[in-house]
């Protein structure tokens, strides 16, 4: 031992344990500061901080981190829920979306059309190795995947209305629901020729059930990015055209998805 100080090793600990607060701190700082320029910028705030780190959402990751833990974690999960399918197995406290069962035009069902871009798009990710959960109109209690993504398409009286829309939760639960709605928009828009719908997001959508933990046991859990999609009109001759092509749709979805997965590292 040092007469009148610590010991070598003592000073070495010190020293590690000072760097790794330094490190936490800097890393919860620079979270902090994604996630107050992704609020102003979704919410329409003028900021400085979009000069200092743009308008891209990012998720700050190490890469030796992202695979260390994607092998603790195994393959990554989706989940798809076919929008309104056995909706009148809905639990008591949703007993009044038991008759919710979709839009209906020309004698065609929306819950068909969402089944089979939903069974398309699960073949197609679990040909990539993911494990795919196709889950009804009802969500298991506080489910959790790496996403969650519910499936719909639309239909109005005004038959020239036509195009795609999103939505996650409003407030988003979590900040990966951005990064995923980003995804799956830019892949949608630029791979279907869809027009872009957004103008028409409802109230619906922004506080839909399947994602309401807040207020609803069955229902995603807050960690689980999740997202709704309106993949057209039922009504518009044009839409219903692409409609009839699921498997279409399905690889739009998919490389939304993908490139989701793959932002994260867990791909």
């Amino acid at each position: 031992m040092i007469p009148g100080g610590a010991t070598p090793r003592r000073r070495l600990r010190r020293a590690l344990g000072t760097a790794l607060l330094l490190a936490v701190l800097v890393w919860s700082l620079l979270t902090a500061a994604f996630a107050a320029r992704d609020y102003v910028v979704y919410h329409g705030f003028p900021s400085p901080m979009r000069l200092v780190f743009g308008d891209e959402v990012r998720v700050p990751r190490w890469r030796p981190v992202a695979r260390l833990a994607n092998a603790m974690r195994g393959p990554a999960r989706v989940g798809l829920q076919v929008g309104h399918l056995e909706a009148v197995e809905q639990p008591d406290e949703l007993a009044e979306l038991r008759y919710s069962t979709g839009a209906h035009w020309d004698g065609v069902d929306e819950v068909e059309v969402n089944l089979a871009i939903v069974t398309a798009l699960a073949d197609r990710l679990r040909e990539r190795g993911l494990v795919v959960d196709v889950l009804p109109a009802t969500v298991p209690p506080r489910y959790r995947a790496d996403l969650l993504l519910s499936v719909h398409v639309d239909a109005n009286p005004n038959e020239e209305r036509s195009g795609y829309k999103s939505s996650h939760f409003v407030p988003p639960r979590n900040p990966h629901e951005l990064l995923l709605k980003l995804h799956l928009d830019r892949a949608v828009l630029g791979g279907t020729g869809l027009a872009d719908d957004d103008r028409n997001v409802t109230g619906n959508m922004m506080q839909y059930y399947g994602f309401n933990h807040w207020r609803y046991r069955h229902a995603a859990h807050p960690r689980t990015p999740a997202v709704l999609v309106e993949l057209g009109y039922l009504s518009n001759a044009r839409d219903r055209e692409l409609l009839a092509s699921p498997d279409a749709l399905a690889a739009a979805l998919e490389a939304g998805v993908v490139g989701y997965l793959r932002e994260l590292g867990r791909l």
